[in-house]
């Protein structure tokens, strides 16, 4: 015997299973005394690559269900950082302070959309550069402030900007890692 489906059905089907599947993943993940993630091996079982938009729009769904949907998941990151300061460290001997202003989503709500961090640096220092007119050359200036550095680079300050963006995003996404949602920082450095 034949059985006819339409592809709409079959979608259903496999989206059901998909989520049956991975549900009863996390749940046994829970009994055994562990918090909840995405493993690997899940992308691997799947054949979904990780953080492409195949798994954004069919793995990540899922998962914001299982853990109470994606506004839930959006408060929690707002409770956890909005209005907040954060001090971390990082290369290039990194010592920042940043205040978190906004903390909102954009994107497809229902499959989850990105999550923009806007902030600002309060302070720090790090290993700052400095022109020596004697020698041509740059000298490094060790635990320089930033903002300093920052105002001694005039009109080139695309690299330090870039590094600062990328350090701020490292530490958001170490701080964030248990909610598994994409996010982008914004930081002002003025």
């Amino acid at each position: 015997m034949k059985i006819i489906i339409t592809e709409a059905q079959y979608k259903s089907l496999t989206e059901d299973n998909l989520r049956e599947f991975l549900f009863s993943f996390w749940d046994n993940q829970k009994k055994q005394g562990q918090e909840p993630f995405l493993d690997d091996i899940l992308y691997h079982v799947t054949d979904v690559r990780k953080d492409s938009r195949e798994d954004y729009q069919t793995i990540r769904p899922i998962w914001y269900e299982y853990n109470g949907g994606y506004k839930k998941i959006l408060q929690d990151v707002r409770d956890k950082i909005e209005h907040g300061e954060f001090h971390f460290k990082g290369d290039s001997n990194l010592d920042m302070v940043i205040f978190v202003d906004e903390v909102y989503s954009y994107g497809l709500k229902e499959q989850g959309g990105m999550v923009d961090i806007i902030c600002r640096v309060v302070g720090g220092t790090i290993d700052g550069y400095v022109h020596n007119e004697e020698t041509d050359m740059m000298d490094m200036v060790p635990n320089m402030d930033i903002f300093e550095q920052y105002s001694l680079l005039e009109y080139d300050t695309q690299d330090l900007e870039q590094f600062l963006t990328d350090e701020t995003y490292n530490f958001f996404s170490n701080l964030l890692k248990d909610r598994l949602i994409p996010i982008h920082v914004d930081l002002m450095v003025r």
